[in-house]
């Protein structure tokens, strides 16, 4: 079916064809299926090895922990409207005592990869709006429904409904947001998001600033998604000179003013949420593309303080991304990015990649080229498993037949974004197998210290895994682990240190097997 739900939230997201590039149809083949029949493999063992640890106590042990009790009580908090920003929300009461008083409801995509349903999402959360969630399929990833087309033809994302009113178009909607819900000292919704009506100077700022990003963005799409012109003279490319002036005037608007924000004061306004959302994917998608770094590189110090001061906001740390899953959901909505070449550019993208960087040496770590935000490294490694365990023992069974995807058939088709791949059949035949060694590995990230520690989780993992491999099933099983490994997103599943804890953690299960 086109919609999987694994983990705690959907494995699915959405684009529209109108956001595309034009440049080109070609698209980079990062996930590949390991080169393994599945009718070889079927000829092989017909007993194979498994583990009796069931799915419902491990639940119960990752519960138990500190990160596994606070996660449940947001999940039941979630479930009557309360509670932080989470991607899972479906119901934000906020100052609203009962659901019928909600006027507005938010249709987003299901996964929080969309830029424009992102600055929406986050807005509506800083200002504190009730309001009701419904999640829609971005087209690339899955059909809409047609009761959501019946009511927006187009089937563009975000769309609001306001007392029954259908707006579309970002910009329109936050603008339409704070007219209808003020923020102080206008009214009781959260900060204000637009300088006051007579307040001249900042509107004429905030409209300027707003052209600019349009440049801004203009500038990003023609250095990513358009082929780099040959270097003959070892120069920068004109693309990566207007994007990178365009950066600094960036910066300089953000050193005009007091505080880390474009228009001053002590909260991010519309121009920074409009900002954001595309700068974030820009921080992935040039280092990962150009090979250059934008964020820590010391070249723009104020847009590195604005990043800091996003990161302090649940806001924003609720819909933020990674710069994996970026790289992986941008070109479904926007063309290919095309690379550069050199060793250090395809340094960096190994990194991004997870193939130089998600080792169990490495993820106890703020990793340099994307470190974690301050409150994220304050948990630190255990609670980042726990919560990984937490997510993968929520709906085990489910991410079990997921990953038998791997040696299945690919879906293919008319929804091809691969961190989807809705239309794949799962080959059923390997799901006790899989679910034996998902569990195996929920129980070694349950270990005190992780699996590196070799204690009793990790040590069964491991017994686990050479019993596969001595049964010949090794190959299969990884097919299905590296599957499910390349398909984790941040934040649809979880956050960004327990991604690469769980993406470590399947590394280091599949290296046992070799």
């Amino acid at each position: 079916e086109p919609h999987t739900d694994l983990f705690l939230s959907p494995f699915m997201a959405t684009t529209t064809s109108a956001r595309r590039s034009v440049c080109s149809t070609r698209t980079r083949q990062i996930l590949v299926r390991p080169a393994c029949t599945t009718r070889r493999l079927r000829a092989m063992a017909s007993s194979p090895p498994t583990t009796t640890a069931s799915w419902t106590s491990l639940q119960e042990q990752a519960s138990a922990t500190l990160e596994g009790t606070r996660i449940k009580d947001q999940i039941s908090l979630r479930s009557q409207g309360l509670g932080t920003p989470h991607v899972a929300n479906k119901l934000r009461l906020q100052d609203a005592s009962v659901e019928s008083e909600i006027r507005l409801t938010l249709y987003r995509d299901h996964a929080g990869w969309c830029p424009y349903c992102q600055k929406v999402w986050a807005l509506i959360e800083e200002k504190k709006i009730p309001c009701r969630i419904e999640r829609i399929n971005m087209r690339s990833y899955g059909p809409k429904p047609k009761w959501f087309t019946d009511k927006v033809p187009g089937g563009l994302l975000p769309v609001i409904e306001l007392d029954g009113k259908v707006v579309t178009e970002s910009l329109v909607i936050m603008q339409l947001l704070e007219q209808e819900f003020p923020g102080e000292p206008f009214g009781p919704y959260g900060p204000a998001m637009l300088p006051a009506p007579g307040d001249k100077k900042n509107l004429a700022a905030a409209n300027a600033l707003l052209k600019e990003e349009r440049n801004l963005f203009g500038a990003w799409c023609s250095l990513v998604f358009r082929p780099s012109m040959p270097n003959l003279f070892n120069k920068k490319s004109q693309a990566l000179g207007a994007f990178e002036a365009a950066l600094t005037k960036m910066d300089e608007s953000l050193a005009s003013t007091p505080g880390p924000w474009f228009l001053g004061g002590e909260h991010p306004d519309i121009v920074d949420w409009q900002y954001v959302t595309h700068v974030e994917r820009m921080n992935a998608s040039v280092l990962y593309w150009k090979g250059v770094q934008i964020r820590g590189s010391g070249r723009w110090p104020h847009i590195d303080a604005w990043f800091d001061a996003f990161e302090e906001r649940p806001s924003y740390m609720a819909t933020k991304s990674d710069y994996y899953t970026h790289v992986m959901d941008i070109p479904p909505q926007y063309g290919p990015g095309y690379e550069d070449g050199g060793a250090e550019a395809d340094k960096i993208r190994a990194a991004i990649d997870g193939k130089t960087s998600w080792t169990l040496e490495q993820v106890d770590a703020s990793p340099d080229i994307e470190p974690y935000a301050a409150s994220e490294v304050a948990k630190g490694p255990d609670a980042w498993r726990h919560e990984a365990a937490v997510s993968l023992t929520g709906n085990g069974e489910a991410v079990a037949r997921f990953a038998c995807r791997g040696m299945g058939e690919p879906g293919g088709g008319q929804y091809s974004a691969p961190l989807a791949d809705p239309l794949a059949k799962p080959d059923l035949e390997w799901e006790e197998e899989v679910g034996s060694a998902l569990r195996a590995i929920s129980a070694a990230l349950l270990d005190e210290g992780g699996p590196l520690a070799g204690r009793e989780g990790a040590k069964a993992a491991r017994e686990l895994a050479i019993a596969s491999r001595e049964a010949g099933r090794a190959p299969g099983i990884v097919a299905c682990l590296t599957y499910l490994r390349d398909r984790v997103g941040v934040p649809r599943d979880m956050s960004l240190p327990a991604a690469n804890q769980l993406r470590a953690t399947l590394n280091w299960y599949m290296e046992l097997m070799e």
